[in-house]
């Protein structure tokens, strides 16, 4: 009969805690630190935010951000690149829009939004990016209501061919055509694109949408438990 686990007392547990957590807060302590603000064109960068130029001590690693060659800030992460708009000190939120987007051109919305788990983005969709949308890549025209078609330009000089949609959040996997790959899960701020133009979905995509970090320190906390729990 095998012997059960052994289980460590209360006490013990939160002194392993302890032990797991000191390293990490000591080094937290000599790079996590404030380093007044710089800006990015007009963005606004503060503690926790950090740039890749900065010291390494400067800010919160996790929360680091870009400056391209164009003076945009940009956030990069796993599916895709966005250039911040805004980023709210006071609500704890940053405005983001595709860096693939041009206002007046046949750009498509490529980058993805996936919140993984808490632990690997400290970033969480705001109420109002709660909603999402998938960007398809047909082989052959796809007559379906269902599609919503996601180009802005009428000329398709793709070799091959190729035809861009827009399925909305609700669409089943049944209804996934065959000769359609996903090419992003893209956040929009409307519930259903349905009966909806392209146009107006790309009014709304234009405006970006809205991701918080309200709950980083949360998110460090858990997943410092979460790392000790599989030890």
């Amino acid at each position: 009969m095998p012997k059960p686990k052994a289980q460590l007392p209360w006490f013990g547990l939160m002194a392993a805690l302890a032990l797991f957590l000191l390293p990490e807060a000591c080094i937290a302590g000599r790079r996590n630190k404030d380093c007044g603000f710089t800006l990015c064109g007009d963005v606004n960068i503060s503690y926790p935010f950090r740039l890749t130029s900065q010291p390494r001590e400067c800010g919160v690693r996790r929360l680091e951000l870009e400056c391209d060659s164009n003076n945009r800030t940009t956030l990069v992460m796993k599916y895709g690149r966005f250039y911040v708009q805004n980023i709210s000190y006071v609500y704890h939120t940053i405005q983001v829009i595709d860096a693939n987007l041009g206002r007046n051109d046949c750009s498509l919305p490529r980058s993805s939004f996936i919140s993984d788990s808490i632990c690997k983005t400290p970033y969480r969709a705001s109420y109002h990016a709660r909603s999402f949308m998938y960007l398809v890549n047909c082989t052959t025209p796809i007559k379906s209501s269902l599609y919503v078609d996601a180009s802005r330009c009428p000329d398709r000089s793709f070799l091959p061919p190729t035809y861009f949609y827009f399925l909305d959040q609700q669409t089943k996997p049944r209804d996934f055509d065959q000769f359609c790959t996903v090419e992003a899960r893209v956040p929009v701020e409307l519930e259903n694109i349905s009966n909806v133009s392209t146009l107006d979905i790309y009014e709304k995509l234009l405006l970006g949408f809205e991701l918080s970090w309200r709950y980083f320190d949360d998110h460090l906390l858990y997943c410092a438990e979460d790392k000790l729990q599989v030890m």
